[in-house]
């Protein structure tokens, strides 16, 4: 029987997506059923998203699974292996082929350098000859992105040094490899956090980053691939968190687990709304006797919030990239100060003048444009101060900085703005 591929089923991992995406997720298990293993494996291999990720594996056969599993890049299969309950994905292991290669893997936190490594690589010994390591690299025919740097191993297994493919293609076949090869290599331990992993392979342009053990024995590698997936992961993440959001949210995540998981945050946003509110409680009177006060109070609150949530992002950005520590939160908040000036002078005499002109009196102008310049310097301290001040205490900067940012600048805004008014209540009846 002759089997003809419609041009519509060579894809069929868009169809599976499109189908798990309109959480259509039976038409998908069908869909994914019809498939042959090895479809299924390339499915594996190239969705990256972890929820759809876990959806595939709970919905696919038992009995399929350890082939499938067998044919997909070991650290995707390690991964799938991790969402199944222990016990099913302890009886999909002992069917493998693979085990031996992927045990090793799961021993390792997912969000970790040996969770996110694969044990294919190519390792070389600093005697062999180049002309017997292309005879090698021709026999083992190993995947492209396997062969960029290949690695110099002792007879304990222990890296010694680096060679990649140009150096390789360009030398003479008699030049040992000890010649040619790189002694320092960058490389990572097991236990390294992925962020960390990614920032080492940017920084220094890497194709691929080791992973050794404590003894120096290389354990795998880290594709580039790879880190693209987890530097996605890692900005969405601090994305979502930064407004208060866990990262694993979805935009296709049914109604009943996205409201689990934004409505914590929302509740704890709604509280420090009440302070807010308790700030303009105090200055009733005030704002009772100068009611156009009600005005310019979400006008220097959002002004400020906004200048705020720009310094936070920048700030919490160079801190997942590694660009700065918390040793460094002098500079920084120098320069922030000297923004915030700036800004508080521009934004407060543009405010100042309309409150002048519209009241015609000049207490107005000094009360809202004065509000404004405060604001607009605590917002920078403030955008600088909680995610420096989060990470010295180990804590994840992202998390919801910009829900604590905007509670201070909406407290201290009105504090500024009303309590100057009631100090020059003359001067504005």
């Amino acid at each position: 029987m002759v089997t003809t591929i419609e041009p519509e089923d060579v894809d069929p991992a868009d169809r599976i997506e499109e189908l798990l995406s309109g959480n259509n997720v039976e038409a998908a298990a069908e869909l994914l059923a019809d498939l042959h293993p090895a479809d299924q494996a390339d499915l594996y291999d190239r969705l990256d998203d972890a929820e759809t990720l876990e959806e595939i594996a709970e919905r696919l056969p038992r009995v399929e699974l350890p082939r499938v599993l067998d044919l997909t890049k070991k650290d995707i299969a390690a991964d799938a292996l991790r969402m199944l309950p222990p016990a099913e994905a302890a009886r999909a292991l002992a069917q493998m082929k693979t085990a031996q290669e992927i045990t090793p893997l799961l021993i390792h936190p997912d969000e970790s350098a040996g969770g996110l490594m694969t044990p294919a690589f190519v390792a070389l010994h600093k005697d062999m000859t180049v002309g017997e390591a292309m005879t090698l690299l021709r026999a083992r025919k190993p995947l492209a992105e396997e062969a960029y740097y290949l690695y110099v191993l002792d007879a304990r297994n222990r890296l010694e040094g680096v060679v990649n493919l140009r150096q390789l293609i360009v030398a003479e076949r008699d030049v040992r490899i000890e010649d040619v090869m790189t002694r320092d290599v960058v490389s990572v331990r097991p236990d390294t956090d992925q962020e960390e992993a990614a920032n080492l392979l940017q920084h220094y342009r890497l194709r691929a980053l080791p992973v050794v053990d404590k003894n120096g024995v290389l354990s795998g590698i880290i594709t580039a691939d790879d880190i693209i997936d987890v530097i996605a992961e890692e900005a969405t993440e601090d994305m979502y968190r930064m407004a208060g959001l866990p990262g694993d949210e979805s935009i296709f995540a049914p109604v009943r687990v996205s409201a689990q998981r934004r409505i914590p945050w929302l509740m704890i946003n709604l509280g420090t709304a009440f302070m807010a509110g308790g700030m303009v409680l105090i200055f009733e009177g005030t704002i009772a006797k100068a009611a156009g006060l009600a005005v310019f109070m979400p006008i220097i609150a959002g002004q400020g919030g906004n200048a705020g949530i720009q310094t936070i992002t920048i700030v919490v950005r160079s801190l997942a990239l590694g660009e700065i520590e918390p040793r460094d939160a002098n500079r920084i908040l120098y320069k922030e100060i000297m923004l915030g000036v700036i800004r508080g002078v521009l934004f407060g005499l543009i405010v100042g003048i309309a409150a002048y002109i519209w009241k015609g009196e000049w207490g107005w102008g000094v009360v809202v444009g004065t509000a404004m310049l405060l604001n607009m310097l605590v917002a920078g301290l403030l955008g600088t101060l909680i995610p420096l001040g989060m990470k010295a205490f180990r804590l994840d900067p992202a998390i919801a900085s910009g829900v604590f940012l905007t509670t201070f600048t909406d407290m201290l805004g009105f504090l500024f703005l009303l309590g100057l008014a009631t100090l020059l209540i003359d001067q504005l009846t």
